[in-house]
């Protein structure tokens, strides 16, 4: 929680606190800054002048902590990030609570891509704010973040335009699978419209799936199409099938097995699903598995058993590069999907 003396040395604040006190500027649940002077205190800011950089940090599945552990557990979890927040960035920042569970993070000075890069890094490291087990009651709740980033003056050059470029990347950030920070960068996000970055709902990918069954001739044409579908779609890097005979193919190249004697037992999974968030875990799962993905260099799967009553047909997986990817249940649901169509199509 900041103290009186934590906030007098910035002229704003110094003002502020003339005539209010400090629980008037503070959120009370996490003692950061609260959304209005956090805000106003960045257009002070940009009116005079002083370079900073700006992030929208969104906590991952935050209402799923609400729903499954309740509100008291969801607070203790917003009351820890603000803290780790508020220490982690010292003097070189200020946070405030944006709203329910989303912060914002003002880090001062001119900030080039390497050091604002190094900044994020550290918050996901080390237990320092993200990537955590948080202990609560009778719990312990794994806490991942997506952070969008934009700089004042050079990504913006009054309020709107700065939190327009934050919120954008912070989109873009949930996209690719949350628990990660993305910067704005002109040349790379300049043309990024929200709008377009959007999935298909899960009505559409189901669809679209049962009409590439239909439609196509021949199993690899169905999977092949399938295949890159969901990769455009869902922003995976690559899709697996493991067949009845335990040989591993990448959807990209059904024609020839990536490698074979992958079996991999029924009591890895938990509701028909396995999912891995490191190289590391994919070695505790099935070691030929990961022998056999290291040259795609997979981390994140997430693998569901094709199996119909007593009788099993393979696996069937997602892959991305990038680990600790958070599956949304519009993933997993296609996934499941995609299983079931496959599973059909073999019986018949």
């Amino acid at each position: 929680m900041y103290s009186i003396s934590d906030l007098q040395k910035y002229e704003y604040f110094s003002k502020l606190l003339k005539d209010n006190k400090i629980e008037y500027i503070l959120d009370s649940l996490t003692g950061t800054v609260s959304r209005k002077y956090i805000l106003d205190f960045v257009k002070t800011l940009i009116i005079d002048k002083t370079p900073f950089t700006m992030a929208i940090l969104d906590l991952d599945n935050f209402k799923e902590i609400n729903d499954n552990y309740g509100h008291a557990t969801g607070d203790r979890v917003l009351e820890d990030v603000g803290s780790s927040l508020v220490e982690y960035t010292g003097e070189n920042g200020l946070v405030g609570r944006f709203g329910g569970d989303e912060f914002i993070i003002i880090i001062f000075g001119h900030n080039d891509y390497e050091k604002i890069h190094n900044f994020y890094n550290d918050i996901y490291h080390d237990n320092r704010v993200l990537r955590k087990m948080i202990k609560t009651g009778n719990h312990e709740i794994f806490i991942t973040g997506t952070i969008g980033s934009s700089s004042f003056p050079d990504d913006g050059k009054n309020y709107e335009e700065l939190f327009e470029m934050s919120d954008k990347t912070l989109y873009r950030g949930k996209v690719k699978g949350r628990n990660c920070y993305i910067i704005y960068v002109h040349e790379k996000h300049k043309d990024l419209q929200i709008n377009k970055l959007a999935n298909d709902d899960e009505a559409t990918i189901f669809f679209n799936i049962h009409s590439i069954f239909r439609d196509n001739a021949t199993f690899k044409d169905k999977m092949s199409e399938v295949n890159d579908y969901l990769k455009r779609n869902l922003r995976l890097d690559f899709l697996l099938y493991i067949d009845n005979n335990h040989d591993l193919y990448l959807l990209d190249d059904l024609n020839k097995p990536l490698a074979k004697n992958i079996n991999l037992t029924k009591k890895k999974f938990n509701n028909e699903l396995l999912k891995t968030d490191t190289r590391d875990d994919i070695r505790k799962v099935n070691e030929p598995l990961f022998e056999a993905t290291r040259d795609v260099k997979a981390s994140s799967l997430l693998i569901t058993r094709l199996n119909n009553k007593d009788m099993n047909y393979g696996f069937l997986g997602f892959g991305l590069q990038r680990a600790f990817k958070i599956w949304k249940n519009d993933e997993i649901a296609a996934l499941m999907y995609f299983g079931k169509n496959v599973i059909l199509d073999l019986l018949n």
